[in-house]
């Protein structure tokens, strides 16, 4: 009786590990359809930055990429927004308004592209958590330009963008 039980359990033990086998397989093969860190081109991230693929949707890779990504940064919150906040405009983005708190918000254009990135605490034992969004400006569809939140500019005082 003590044999019957060993080679059930060998059975079982064996049977358990080719379903995990498969599903790592399946899980790999998913993961070349799925968002990676070098679809970004040169939008600087970090150093240690992780792409948190189920909550973002990407489409295209390089310069042109659009969508949202979700991203676990090394740094706290506020350091991540200061890594931003400098790296950004050395890419040739050029900061449009920023909110500063408990939640942060750098908002950036450059060319025909807007880039928007909310950046919090991750609640962890540190680093942060910045989504950022990124789309074409000036679509031909949609509301009226004149419809939408008027945006100051930073650094000026009674500057206002139509």
């Amino acid at each position: 009786m003590n044999a019957v039980k060993k080679l059930f359990l060998l059975l079982v033990t064996a049977l358990l590990t080719a379903c995990a086998s498969t599903n790592d397989s399946q899980t790999n093969a998913d993961n070349g359809q799925r968002p990676s860190m070098d679809q970004f081109g040169r939008m600087p991230m970090p150093v240690g930055t992780k792409l948190r693929t189920p909550e973002s949707l990407i489409f295209g890779v390089g310069e042109g990429w659009l969508g949202r990504a979700v991203f676990e940064l090394p740094n706290d919150a506020n350091a991540s927004y200061n890594f931003f906040a400098e790296q950004l405009p050395r890419q040739g983005w050029t900061m449009i308004a920023s909110v500063r708190g408990k939640k942060s918000l750098l908002v950036f254009t450059r060319a025909d592209r807007a880039a928007t990135i909310e950046i919090e605490d991750s609640g962890l034992f540190s680093g942060s958590l910045a989504s950022m969004t990124v789309s074409p400006v000036g679509s031909t569809g949609g509301a009226s330009a004149g419809a939408g939140v008027v945006v100051q500019p930073l650094g000026g005082a009674g500057a206002r963008r139509p």
